[in-house]
């Protein structure tokens, strides 16, 4: 066997655990976000035990075949289909890289299909709840905290991990502005906030002393939040409200609900949401097409104008 010939042979035999290290490697290398290499690590682990269970340990036993049966397996589970595809979507990715290292020949993987699921927002009577202000003179630092940051959400649907990385700076006071420099597509981005955004934020840095380089939301010795601690401070606050719903990522859904049926286009919701397409946007148009209808009729040209031209010939009879 030549030299050539041996070297490809030992560069395609890989265990499962040795390209997922490599894998990794490389997405740390082309300066992913820290996000994106978390997800893949949680995401990976159910493919990891399937392999285990079949006992496929080297990437080039790894066949067509097996993905579909991993989709069996996750079902077996009870888990929903669009659950399934964040799991394949990982998978696939980290097979793809296989595949292009020659460490696996190539075939095609596709995601099932799976119903939109509706992305429920806060009700009206929900964000009634959540936005009443408190009573400033007694209320303590924590709840101080967590009520701007839910006014905050609502008026952004930023995404959590923006949230936590938002520094005092950040939020430009004079000009109604904030700087978002730690998004999902790795661009700085410019959204506007509301006068009364502004003066709560301003207040809230002020109450607490809080240093143009401190992080704007932190816990109780001025450190950052934690995704856990966040997610945990809106839950207790919501419930505290009478609120049952305490997901995060809903603020984003209502903020992209009031934006789209009070008359945002799609263009500018996507730039404010942060996508990098118009394509994740367009679901949330669709998803809240029937709520456009609403009330369309006192919008409507022709229907006014026709309401008018009936008044004028009833008022000259």
């Amino acid at each position: 066997m030549s030299k050539l010939n041996k070297r490809n042979l030992e560069k395609r035999v890989k265990t499962v655990k040795e390209l997922y290290e490599d894998f990794q490697l490389g997405n740390r290398v082309k300066n992913l976000s820290e996000m994106t290499i978390i997800y893949y690590e949680q995401n990976l682990t159910y493919f990891f035990d399937y392999l285990r269970e079949v006992s496929i340990d080297l990437v080039e036993n790894i066949r067509r075949s097996q993905i579909d049966r991993y989709i069996m397996w996750l079902r077996d589970k009870g888990l929903k289909d669009t659950t399934i595809n964040t799991y394949l979507r990982a998978a696939r990715a980290l097979l793809y890289y296989a595949m292009r290292e020659d460490h696996l020949k190539g075939f095609s993987i596709s995601l099932i299909k799976a119903n939109t699921e509706q992305k429920e927002p806060y009700s009206d009577d929900d964000i009634k709840r959540l936005i009443k202000k408190p009573d400033m003179k007694s209320i303590g630092f924590v709840e101080h905290r967590n009520w701007v940051m839910v006014n905050y959400l609502l008026e952004t649907g930023n995404r959590l991990n923006t949230l936590l990385n938002l520094k005092v700076e950040d939020i430009d006071l004079e000009n109604g502005m904030v700087v978002l420099t730690t998004t999902k597509n790795r661009k700085a981005q410019y959204n506007p906030i509301s006068e009364y955004l502004v003066m709560i934020i301003n207040t809230y840095v002020r109450s607490y002393e809080l240093e143009v380089d401190d992080y704007l939301f932190v816990n109780e010795l001025k450190e950052q939040m934690t995704r856990n601690s966040a997610q945990h401070a809106i839950a207790r606050y919501n419930k505290k409200r009478g609120v049952k719903k305490t997901s995060i990522h809903a603020f984003r859904h209502t903020f992209a609900k009031h934006y789209i049926t009070s008359g945002g286009d799609a263009f500018k919701l996507q730039r404010l949401l942060g996508h990098s397409t118009l394509d994740v946007t367009m679901n949330y148009v669709n998803l809240y097409a029937s709520d456009l209808k609403k009330g369309f009729n006192n919008h409507s040209v022709l229907n006014n104008f026709r309401k008018s031209e009936r008044f004028k010939r009833g008022k000259g009879m």
